[in-house]
């Protein structure tokens, strides 16, 4: 039994980092590519509390001091427990 449950613990750290990870273009504009990137994400744990942080496209070009905005991009990491997802503007 106590052989059963050090496997099942070993298991169950590896799988808590592993992740998966994607990102996904939502929004091109005809500006030029600037050299600024505005990030806005939140936090889910068991893909039930949190995640109400506002991660919309104007609060990303606000973080980073963007007025005129290339292109959007969404992006999620997924872990065992825990998901974080988020946009990115790009711009000047």
């Amino acid at each position: 039994m106590k052989k059963f449950l050090g496997i099942f613990a070993v298991c169950a750290m590896i799988a808590g980092m592993t992740s998966c990870k994607s990102t996904t273009p939502i929004a091109v504009t005809s500006n030029p590519v600037g050299n600024k990137c505005g990030v806005a994400e939140t936090t889910r744990i068991l893909y039930i509390f949190g995640g109400g942080d506002n991660i919309g496209i104007d609060k990303a070009a606000k973080n980073g001091g963007i007025t005129r905005i290339s292109h959007v991009d969404y992006y999620s990491k997924n872990y065992l427990f825990v998901q974080k997802y988020g946009v990115r503007v790009y711009g000047e």
